[in-house]
């Protein structure tokens, strides 16, 4: 395809960074469940709505042919598509729930580990 390439970064949501989140740690595994249950119907949307992006040319003429390729090419091809960026969305939240998981895990493990060092002085009122 010749001519001019569009950049739709600015049109496509960002997935917050990690630093964007504040989450209570005894609630972490109930917002990694919720953001994969969101990333999930995202997907499953894009992957049953994909074929509708992408359009036919009307006709065989040079204006109808090179204008369906540019769209199909910013909206539904490649990985700086609409959907290519949609699909780096969705991963993006699904490394925000792995480290949401990560970090539910390190928090338990730093709670148990802090309750073998303190051992039973609760118990006595220590």
């Amino acid at each position: 395809m010749s001519g001019p390439s569009h950049d739709l970064s600015p049109a496509v949501p960002v997935a917050p960074a990690a630093a964007d989140v504040l989450v209570r740690p005894d609630k972490l595994l109930d917002v990694a469940r919720i953001v994969e249950e969101q990333a999930n119907a995202l997907e499953d949307q894009l992957v049953t709505k994909l074929d509708q992006l992408r359009i036919d040319a009307p006709s065989a003429d040079v204006i109808s042919t090179q204008s369906v390729q540019a769209w199909n090419t910013l909206i539904a091809d490649g990985d700086r598509s609409y959907a290519g960026q949609v699909r780096e969305y969705v991963a993006g939240l699904k490394r925000l729930v792995s480290q949401l998981r990560e970090a539910a895990k390190d928090y338990r493990i730093s709670d148990e580990e802090k309750a073998a060092v303190f051992g039973d002085r609760g118990k006595h009122g220590a």
